[in-house]
């Protein structure tokens, strides 16, 4: 549902460790993005009625983290967040882990 913008952007605006200012401009970014493709609050909060995985989410989940404080766990045990820093900061992860990651999240 959202794209890798305002994943980027809802992210920074959650993170802990930014800024309050850096933190508060990244909302309201946010926010603006997903006014422009005129999501509502609904779309955003509707749970499903029976949450269903997929087999590739399953076969993705059970790949084991190679590095890192996760090493060795695998990826459906590991928080989100952890995945989604992955993503941001690692550069040289190969690209079979990279989508493993990406279906995931």
């Amino acid at each position: 549902m959202l794209n890798d913008i305002e994943m980027k952007l809802l992210c920074l605006a959650l993170d802990k460790g930014a800024y309050e200012g850096e933190a508060d401009n990244a909302a309201v970014m946010f926010i603006r993005k997903l006014r422009e493709r005129n999501v509502s609050a609904e779309e955003l909060i509707k749970q499903p009625e029976t949450e269903q995985y997929s087999d590739d989410i399953i076969f993705y989940g059970k790949i084991k983290m190679p590095f890192g404080q996760y090493k060795d766990e695998m990826l459906m045990n590991i928080p989100i967040d952890y995945l989604i820093w992955v993503l941001r900061n690692c550069r040289n992860i190969k690209p079979s882990l990279r989508n493993a990651i990406e279906n995931i999240i």
